[in-house]
């Protein structure tokens, strides 16, 4: 049986095929549960990178409105697409929309990526949208 440390697609490969083959009790069920909260968290950051993303283009495009060119549009529905994709994929996922510390880390994070692309100040300190009902929403701008 190949080592986790030594060689993981080899190990993941073996584990996968213990499963099917019912070989319960040899599986390596502590390496197992590292790797599947290593893939929800990895679902977790892809949705807060999304989101980031959007919340940024958003924030720059309020600020600056000759920023609102076809391409900007473009970015912003192919974010809202990705994230529309990861919360059909993973449903539980939503739960971080509400969130408020998940929220304002996101907003954190967009924040910042706007004010070192642009150097504007007097930016919201906090997210002034709501996720679900404006930012996800197919249409909405901010003004």
């Amino acid at each position: 049986m190949s080592a986790y440390d030594d060689d993981f697609a080899a190990w993941a490969a073996e584990q996968a095929q213990m499963l099917r083959n019912g070989q319960l009790a040899q599986l390596d069920t502590g390496h197992i549960a590292e790797e599947l909260e290593s893939l929800a968290r990895r679902e977790r950051r892809a949705l807060a990178t999304c989101m980031s993303g959007l919340l940024a283009q958003l924030l720059a495009g309020q600020y600056q409105p000759e920023r609102q060119t076809a391409v900007w549009h473009a970015t912003i529905r192919a974010e809202r697409r990705e994230i529309r994709q990861l919360l059909e994929e993973s449903p539980s996922l939503t739960e971080n929309l509400s969130a408020p510390r998940w929220r304002d880390m996101v907003w954190s994070s967009a924040f910042a990526e706007v004010v070192e692309e642009t150097g504007l100040d007097g930016l919201p300190a906090t997210c002034p949208w709501s996720l679900v009902e404006e930012v996800l929403a197919e249409e909405w701008l901010p003004s």
